[in-house]
């Protein structure tokens, strides 16, 4: 599936996940709704979520009553750190 990461419609965090996605041709479902969540990234049972906020238990605790595992990077780490989320993703989605 295609998405438009324009800038205006995704942030950059956003963007560097994207490519780290497509670079390590994992498919995914991008702002995908579960149970009234949007979820940034879906891949098979995991939610990425990229946070700019303190995420609450509740949203997690509710991805994971559908069987979900919900992985969770912060701006800050994906911008300073690329390297890193590229090899978390691999380690995490990469086998799905």
């Amino acid at each position: 599936m295609r998405y438009n990461l324009s800038k205006k419609s995704s942030t950059s965090s956003e963007r560097i996940v994207y490519e780290i996605l497509k670079e390590l041709k994992i498919p995914f479902k991008f702002r995908w709704k579960v149970d009234g969540l949007e979820i940034d990234f879906l891949v098979g049972k995991y939610a990425i979520e990229i946070d700019g906020h303190v995420q609450k238990g509740e949203s997690n605790n509710r991805l994971v009553e559908r069987g979900l595992i919900p992985i969770h990077f912060s701006n800050t780490e994906i911008k300073k750190n690329r390297e890193y989320i590229k090899t978390q993703l691999e380690k995490y989605v990469s086998n799905y």
